[in-house]
């Protein structure tokens, strides 16, 4: 294809390529990334926001869902692009706070660009109360609850109920942590082309159990990815088949 770019002296956003090209992202949180990075710091919004905007702006065209936006807001979170945190507003509530990056967090971020998008009185960007709670929904509370006696031990330098851990499990996990970053996010892509609901499913479990158990860790992709990759490993060994290949092994 031919490439026709314009050069405009005002009104436009500079961002990296190897963030517009970042294969853990989704089209659709590229394209949100790239919305927010565009707009001033301070920017009022949230996921059901956007999509209430984009119904509104397109008109009879269908615009995007708010299960799309959210799903995309918690891709960004995951992958480092973005960042919550709580302030106190007016009348002591608590509102969201969001700091948009345009390099992931964990890439040295002291030399990117980065924006603040606020949510206030409303849904905050998951779509759960901004308002004294801890950002996580029902639903990835009660995900996590019932995965999280298992992965106990998943996490690097973690020893907790390790012995409640089947061998298969433990050898699983120990060959995990082995895996060189390019290699383990290689394993992730296969996996999200393969079977993307279930990929982003896991990737919601892991991103409820570090909220709960360490927060500080969500700043880092590599906790983020193999403890995603970790979920997938401890799904598909359950019933005692061997594990897919394009989970293990990369097509010649």
């Amino acid at each position: 294809m031919k490439i026709r770019r314009s050069r405009p002296e005002a009104d436009f956003t500079i961002i990296p390529n190897q963030t517009l090209r970042d294969d853990r992202l989704s089209y659709c949180a590229r394209g949100v990334l790239s919305e927010l990075l565009s707009r001033p710091n301070g920017w009022e919004t949230n996921a059901d926001a956007l999509s209430d905007r984009a119904r509104r702006q397109r008109g009879d065209v269908v615009g995007e869902g708010r299960r799309g936006l959210r799903s995309s807001f918690k891709e960004l979170e995951a992958a480092g692009y973005m960042v919550r945190r709580k302030e106190r507003g007016e009348k002591g509530r608590f509102i969201t706070v969001l700091e948009v990056y345009d390099t992931p967090r964990d890439r040295g971020t002291a030399h990117g660009t980065s924006a603040s998008v606020t949510s206030v009185d409303g849904p905050s960007v998951t779509g759960t109360s901004s308002v004294s709670t801890d950002g996580r929904s029902t639903d990835e509370e009660d995900a996590a609850d019932q995965h999280s006696s298992a992965l106990a031990f998943a996490r690097a330098g973690q020893v907790a109920r390790e012995n409640e851990l089947p061998p298969n499990l433990k050898r699983l996990y120990a060959a995990a942590d082995g895996l060189g970053d390019d290699r383990l996010r290689r394993l992730l892509l296969q996996f999200e082309q393969k079977r993307p609901r279930k990929y982003r499913e896991m990737r919601q479990h892991s991103l409820a159990q570090l909220k709960r158990e360490d927060p500080a860790a969500l700043q880092s992709v590599r906790e983020v990815d193999l403890l995603s990759f970790k979920y997938a490993l401890q799904h598909y060994s359950r019933d005692g088949k061997p594990l897919p290949a394009w989970l293990t092994r990369f097509p010649r």
